[in-house]
Order: structure tokens, then sequence, then C-alpha cells
């Protein structure tokens, strides 16, 4: 009991003492820079994988779905999307590389920055917080050129990855954006919008709106430091930020797979259903609100 009491006032006192420290160095002066959630990833188990849309009703009701094929200037990979009106779901199957996704129960959480080179600020404030992190750029290839497509600050765990992304200004204006709308900020639902030509979302999912997962005292810290970076609160042992919730249940030993939810949003009612992808995931439907399920 004491060792729980302890290990609970530990995590607030440094969660507490990093948003002070936050506090002190950058005042009142500025705003903390706007991020949206963008992107969750996860490897599943291959049959999971295969009958990800074998359901009439999750293609054509729940989600936009698409496999692609992705080739960027560090990694060749495929995935199967589920596409939202304003958040991703990505889905991977495991493979013999080394790369983080590659692994049966590796996953990622992405946040995008709302405004071009806000990413700079959010570097800086982490290095003024002295928090170990990952910078990045990421080429990927478009008409056979390979032209810069993001920039990212991750914070890395042996199995996971949190990362802030923020579009190049060249990629945007290859997708058909203006100088104009490339320089106001853009929430993720109206970089979409404006993509889409502003045609109605075709499908029921809105975005992510819960996630419920494993953690270490590692992982742990690691979610300590993204939520600073992202200006998201800590409530006991969850995260918060304006759109969404990551829930941790703390263990010695990570298991292989640590995510064991993903709550979203639809954009209508629907009446309850479950509907069953494999042994390992299922889907459960009830009025606006939905759960992949993992059994793992």
């Amino acid at each position: 009991m004491f060792k729980v009491l302890a290990n609970t006032y530990m995590e607030k006192y440094i969660f507490l003492s990093l948003m002070l420290l936050q506090s002190l160095c950058f005042g009142q002066k500025k705003g903390t820079p706007k991020t949206d959630f963008n992107t969750l990833f996860v490897c599943i188990d291959s049959i999971s994988y295969k009958q990800l849309y074998q359901s009439k009703y999750i293609k054509d009701t729940l989600f936009f779905c698409r496999e692609i094929q992705q080739e960027t200037n560090t990694d060749a990979y495929t995935g199967k999307y589920l596409i939202g009106e304003s958040a991703t779901i990505e889905f991977f199957q495991p493979k013999n590389t080394d790369k983080i996704g590659d692994h049966l129960g590796d996953w990622g959480v992405e946040f995008k920055t709302r405004k071009i080179d806000i990413l700079d600020e959010i570097i800086e404030r982490s290095k003024i917080l002295k928090f170990s992190v990952d910078t990045s750029t990421t080429k990927t290839v478009l008409d056979s050129l390979l032209v810069p497509w993001y920039r990212a600050l991750s914070i890395k765990h042996p199995k996971n990855e949190l990362t802030i992304l923020e579009y190049e200004v060249d990629f945007l204006l290859s997708l058909g954006f203006s100088k104009r709308q490339i320089s106001r900020s853009m929430s993720f639902k109206e970089y979409n919008n404006i993509l889409s030509n502003e045609k109605k979302y075709p499908r029921q999912f809105a975005t992510v709106t819960y996630i419920k997962m494993y953690a270490d005292r590692k992982m742990i810290e690691n979610l300590q430091k993204f939520a600073i970076l992202n200006n998201c609160k800590k409530l006991k042992n969850k995260f918060i930020s304006d759109e969404m919730t990551i829930e941790y249940k703390e263990v010695d030993d990570l298991p292989e797979f640590s995510i064991q939810e993903i709550g979203i949003s639809l954009l209508s009612e629907q009446k309850f259903r479950v509907e069953r992808v494999s042994e390992n995931l299922y889907i459960k439907v009830n009025g606006k609100k939905a759960s992949l399920i993992f059994n793992k």
C-alpha cells in the first residue's frame, strides 16, 4: 500500500514540478502553442489485419477505409487506415525489421501543430525543460520526386513513440493549399475539410476520444512530458487534452500488447451492435460512441 501511495505522490510531484518549470520559463507572455490529436498507429496480429475490412458495416458505415503503401526517405511500409473526419487510426502487421511499428503491440500517438513554425517553439521548450527528444524531417515520394513531408519531435520508448509533427510548406502547397491557408491556424478537422474540397465526410468516425493502455514507469514519464508539451492536464492516471483522454494502468512489466481499448466518437446515433474482426479485436458500437477492444 505504501509503495502505491509513494508512486502516486512521486508521479504528481514530478508532473507539478515540470509544469512549474514550464510556467517559470514561459510565464504569461505567450500562449501555449496549440496542437491537435492527429493519428494513432498500432501493430496488430496478421489475422486481425487481414480481416479488418471484411465487415460491410465497418467499411461502408463506420470508417473510410484504405490500405496504403507509403515510401519515405527512411522507410517503406503498408498499412490499413481508418480515416475519420478529424483523426486517423493506422494498423500495421508484424514484419522482420527493427523499426517501431514493425512488432506486434508497437504503437504510436501523433499530435499535429495547428500552425507552421509552432514546432520550433515546442522544440525550444523541450530544451529548456531538459526533455530528451528526437527531431527529424521525413520526406515522401510524390510524382517520383522526394519532397519534404513533415518535421517531428518524438519521445521514444522501445515499443512505442509519442510524436508532435508539423507538415512542411512545400508538401501543403503540393496538395493544393494556398499560402494564405497555410499561414493561418488550422485544426486537423479544418485541414481534412480543405483536402476534401469541403465535401461532407461520408462515414461515421469523427475522432479518437480515448486510449486505454498498460504503462510502466518509463512510459508514464514519457506521457507526462508529452502532456506538458501539448498543454494537457493530468488527473490521477489520466492525461486529458481538449479532444481526448489517455488512461493508463501502471505495471512493472509491459505485456507484449499494451493497448487495451481505443474509444471514438461518431457523427450520428447508431444502434447497439458488436462487430468481431477476429479473436483478438472487436468493435462495440452504441449511440454516438464506439470502442475498438483488444483481447491480447
